[in-house]
């Protein structure tokens, strides 16, 4: 079967060789499709390993000393602002939500580690 260079066909004059690459194109991707179909009906696929992924321990943590700030800012900001004064109030409470979300991750990781520990002791997760 000659094919043409450029759009790697096979001329218009050819249409049995297309009518027959189709169907034979049409036969793989249905056996790929019943492939698949019985690997889902059996249950084949890989169950979760109930691990968390790196991302999600990364944002988890990030969060914790984010919203320790932010909330520490905001009291701060708040009596600043109830009280008129410098931002004496921003600079204290920002200091301590500092703290506390350090604090936070600190236990978050110690949470992770333990767990960790525990996996490692009974593998077989009872």
């Amino acid at each position: 079967m000659k094919r043409n260079e450029e759009a790697g066909t096979p001329p218009d004059g050819d249409k049995v060789a297309q009518k027959r690459e189709l169907d034979l194109l049409d036969r793989r991707i249905a056996t790929a499709r019943d492939a698949h179909r019985s690997t889902e009906a059996k249950g084949t696929r890989p169950a979760p390993t109930g691990k968390p992924s790196d991302m999600g321990v990364a944002m988890r943590l990030s969060s914790e000393l984010v919203a320790g700030v932010l909330m520490g800012a905001g009291i701060g900001w708040f009596f600043d602002w109830l009280f008129g004064t410098l931002p004496i109030f921003l600079v204290i409470f920002t200091g301590l939500g500092t703290v506390a979300g350090v604090k936070n991750v600190l236990r978050a990781t110690q949470a992770m580690n333990a767990t960790a520990a525990e996996k490692k002791k009974d593998p077989s997760g009872h």
